[in-house]
């Protein structure tokens, strides 16, 4: 409870939220390279599981095959006598050796499958079923008078009643041993064993497939929350820098504007800028307050004297005031013709027509004899026709004699708002325009453009030659 007081009172630091919502969107990106490592991981081992489990399978189907192609062939030899079909046994068996390379595969990818051991018992049936082959060849063998058998073949020993057969009966018993119910029912054991490997397969695929799918999902569901989390925090974080400081400095320009107090308001260190800028403004408020009405303003007419003039530029904003200067046409002929007395009254109704026809936010002073300056302050885009219209008003307001004062007109140069511009600055782009205006014609009103400079350096240099 405190806390809040606190953040109450002194507002939420806008260095502290920083940092915090730097420090947890990094955790926030961190932990969603890492789910989506482990995601991509996951996808990579479920492609592999079951690029392994084709594999198997293909392995488990080529020993199946390799074994069935040995029992074509020596069913094929005892049958028909032809030696090409034990060659090719024995070319498969002893060369080709599809059978041991699709044990190895296995081996190799699945060394503690289930599949493996029975693979491997289905390689041991096969192994054992060779040997009942072989005995078969050897009986064929003899009876075709055969000689130079292969290895295997001829290390196979013949039961002494079998050697006596002649050689029809040799050809019979290898045929009935090649096709008798015993033969069959250990192939069909081999065969139990491969279809028994393959659906271990099937089944440990489907199970580690099952493992990696879920653990995608689950990484999946991680990165999608995080990236909930991430979006809303991203939200939060602009909502915050909006609140506690975009906010109120948009708030605190208007204020500016206006010639106001700033609201405290906002982050902590922008509370800080507010306060003590409320103090300079105090400050400043008091000392314009405190001026001595006599030091600050012109005795005759009752606008800001020169005293008050050079306080108030130094005060006001080049990049939202204005700056016009007036001087009276021909003033010169009413304090010759009609006096001084006159042209002091004619003065005194300058002043008040210029302050009838500005607001009261705006600052008219008196510079010189017949010259008055006068501060537009908190302007906003594009004023040129507001003052046009202001200083041809001015100008007709003059020219009414029914007060019985001689009539008058008034020269303006304007030195529009410009924040690359000083005070000094602007006053001198006011005088150039009312140059222009005086060399001009008199009565109305110029703005500063640079093509006044470069006209007057171009005058200046006619009257020299």
């Amino acid at each position: 409870m405190k806390l809040v007081e606190k953040w109450k009172e002194k507002g939420i630091s806008l260095r502290i939220t920083s940092i915090l919502m730097f420090i947890v969107s990094l955790a926030i990106t961190a932990a969603l390279l890492f789910t989506a490592v482990e995601t991509v991981r996951s996808f990579r081992r479920l492609a592999a599981a079951t690029d392994d489990y084709m594999e198997l399978e293909d392995a488990a189907d080529t020993l199946m095959a390799a074994s069935d192609y040995l029992t074509e062939e020596a069913q094929a030899y005892t049958a028909i006598g032809d030696r090409q079909h034990m060659d090719n046994y024995f070319r498969e068996a002893n060369e080709t050796r599809r059978r041991e390379n699709a044990l190895y595969v296995l081996k190799q990818k699945a060394p503690e499958s289930n599949a493996f051991h029975q693979l491997q018992q289905a390689m041991t049936g096969s192994l054992d079923l060779m040997n009942r082959e072989y005995y078969a060849m050897r009986l064929t063998a003899e009876a075709k008078g055969e000689t130079d058998l292969p290895t295997e073949v001829e290390a196979v020993e013949l039961s002494e009643a079998d050697r006596k057969l002649d050689a029809q009966q040799k050809m019979d018993l290898s045929r009935e041993l090649m096709h008798d119910a015993e033969y069959y029912r250990q192939k069909e054991n081999i065969r139990a064993d491969m279809g028994s490997c393959v659906e271990t397969l099937k089944k440990e695929t489907h199970d580690a497939q099952d493992r990696m799918e879920k653990s995608a999902r689950r990484m999946l569901g991680w990165m999608i929350a995080l990236i909930i989390i991430q979006s809303g925090g991203i939200l939060v974080m602009l909502w915050m820098n909006s609140r506690l400081g975009i906010r109120p400095v948009l708030r605190a320009v208007d204020h500016i504007r206006k010639d106001e107090e700033l609201p405290i308001i906002g982050a902590h260190e922008f509370r800080y800028l507010a306060g003590t800028y409320n103090k300079m403004y105090a400050a400043y408020k008091r000392s314009i307050e405190n001026l001595n009405f006599k030091a600050s303003h012109d005795e005759l007419t009752g606008v800001y004297n020169r005293a008050g003039y050079e306080l108030i530029r130094t005060s006001v904003d080049p990049a939202t005031t204005a700056m016009l200067i007036f001087d009276a046409d021909i003033f010169k002929d009413v304090n010759d013709t009609e006096g001084h007395e006159t042209g002091d009254e004619v003065l005194k109704k300058i002043a008040t027509v210029l302050s009838e026809h500005f607001r009261s936010d705006d600052y008219v002073c008196r510079v010189g004899g017949d010259e008055f300056v006068v501060f537009m302050v908190h302007l906003k885009h594009n004023p040129e026709k507001l003052i046009e219209t202001k200083v041809e008003r001015i100008n007709e307001a003059l020219s009414d004699t029914s007060d019985g004062l001689p009539a008058i007109s008034l020269s303006a140069g304007v030195a529009l708002p410009d924040e690359n511009a000083d005070s000094q600055e602007m006053f001198r782009r006011a005088d150039l325009a009312l140059y222009y205006v005086k060399e001009h014609g008199r009565h109305g009103c110029c703005f500063y453009h640079e093509m006044l400079s470069q006209l007057k350096k171009e005058n200046r240099a006619a009257e020299e030659n």
